[in-house]
């Protein structure tokens, strides 16, 4: 008996439900609540926050037992209820594949390389901001002299005074007058008229000739020394964080292949092993993108497994062609990832073109449809770059595990066949007919966003097609 059902209630479980009929229940709902699926519904927010709130409880072991003893009021995370909006954020397997295939680094990448190379943009921002006040309070300072100066001769005492001054002493007034605010316009002039670049250069107390080489360097990279200096310190940090990751993966690997290639590799053992392999994969699917990442670790395995058993056959040269293709692989996953980033790119373009030009045409039903688009190219680049990471990262991690010279060849060998078993399951995963259709709102997006891409392309070589084989014109007679 449990204190409260309210959690179970909304995401109709029952209390003795397991993790992964959990799961699959928060899996449906949520296609079914987001607020995407239902505009206009404006309490669409409310029960995807629900649903969300339940899942965040029940799918954590301690949690879910404080619930079921005490009720909500003693099942708060630590940190509080996340947004449903943050906790989508994890959405190539969040934490579940960890151990598998480390923390996906890609957007952390892009934000920092990001946040360092506008860090020129936004010193010109403040520099012309800062030019802009400092006019201002020149313009203020003129208006303010002109009116102290036109003042005396409003009246005859102060005239007659002014005339009685010898001509040392008008000069004196005029000077006072005027001397203070023409020497701070031309300081403040000397400030503008040098960069913020140019004055640090200066009081590094460079020469002429450095100066005009840093300019060059500048101008011919679109960075400044600075930024250079950050960006490679931090594509050093992240080389280190990566053999860190790849060390620690390797590490795991091996850990997890040890069930059979420590023992006799019979007939039980290698069944018992497939099935442990097969149980982590029924939890694994169920994430987000879950089976595009079992996909791409089983079909690295494989390769590099299979590429190192047949460098061990025929004096190696199985292995190299085997190698050879992988290069070839490798070289399409990267054309298809940069291909598919300008494809966003320039949907994004096109949406801001159709938004500045407006117009009946562009509705809100309009907007929305792009919106939905853009949203869902975004996240197709998102996981090509993120796919292409996690391959890059496993390659290393297959290379350390059959490459260990301090390991025999044999025991090796043996490891390299346990990929191939472990990655043949990964490869093959599948969801039942039940589970087909689950797919996740991001998913789903980005499973339209390339539908569409596909017919787009195909419509174009239709046309281009068509065009070609359109007879040319006769042309027109001269007189």
């Amino acid at each position: 008996m449990v204190a409260d059902t309210t959690y179970y209630d909304a995401l109709g479980v029952a209390p003795t439900a397991t993790e992964l009929e959990i799961k699959k229940a928060y899996r449906k709902l949520a296609i079914v609540t987001h607020p995407d699926k239902n505009p206009g519904d404006e309490s669409a927010h409310a029960r995807f926050q629900a649903i969300g709130e339940a899942y965040q409880v029940l799918s954590d072991e301690e949690l879910r037992k404080r619930y079921d003893k005490f009720g909500k009021e003693d099942a708060i995370p630590g940190g509080g209820f996340e947004d449903p909006s943050e906790f989508f954020g994890m959405i190539f397997g969040g934490a579940a594949f960890v151990d598998l295939i480390g923390e996906i680094s890609l957007m952390k990448d892009l934000t920092a390389t990001m946040d360092i190379t506008m860090q020129q943009m936004e010193e010109e921002e403040l520099a012309a901001s800062a030019e802009e006040k400092l006019n201002i309070h020149e313009q203020e300072g003129q208006g303010a002299s002109t009116t102290s100066g036109a003042a005396p001769s409003e009246g005859a005492p102060a005239a007659a005074a002014a005339d009685s001054k010898t001509p040392a002493q008008g000069e004196s007034a005029q000077s006072s007058a005027t001397s203070t605010p023409s020497r701070r316009y031309m300081g403040q002039q000397a400030i503008m008229d040098k960069s913020e670049e140019e004055a640090r250069m200066e009081a590094a107390g460079l020469s002429a000739e450095e100066k005009e080489l840093r300019k060059k360097e500048k101008k011919k990279g679109g960075l400044s020394r600075e930024q250079q200096e950050r960006l490679a310190a931090y594509e050093e940090e992240r080389k280190k964080a990566r053999e860190e990751r790849v060390n620690t993966l390797a590490v795991k690997l091996v850990d997890k292949i040890s069930v059979w290639t420590e023992t006799d590799k019979g007939k039980d053992v290698t069944r018992a092993f497939e099935e442990k392999i097969r149980h982590e994969v029924e939890n694994l699917k169920m994430e987000s993108f879950g089976l595009e990442i079992l996909h791409a670790i089983g079909a690295t395995y494989v390769q590099k497994a299979t590429s190192f058993l047949k460098s061990q056959k025929f004096l190696g040269i199985s292995g190299f062609f085997s190698r050879l293709k992988d290069k070839g692989t490798l070289a399409k996953e990267t054309w298809t990832t940069i291909s598919t980033a300008i494809d966003a790119q320039m949907t994004m373009e096109e949406m801001a073109k159709m938004e500045e030009r407006g117009g009946e045409e562009w509705t809100d039903e309009k907007r929305a449809e792009y919106e939905k688009k853009v949203t869902g190219k975004i996240l197709a680049a998102a996981w090509r770059g993120s796919k292409f990471e996690i391959q890059s990262v496993l390659r290393d991690v297959c290379d350390q595990v059959l490459s260990d010279k301090k390991i025999k060849l044999e025991k090796r060998v043996e490891r390299a066949h346990a990929l191939v078993i472990a990655g043949n399951i990964y490869a093959k995963a599948e969801r039942d007919p039940e589970e087909e259709g689950d797919y996740m709102a991001f998913e789903e997006l980005m499973a339209e966003a390339m539908s569409k891409k596909g017919k787009d392309e195909k419509k174009k070589r239709k046309e281009g097609k068509g065009k070609v084989d359109e007879p040319e014109e006769p042309a027109a007679a001269t007189a």
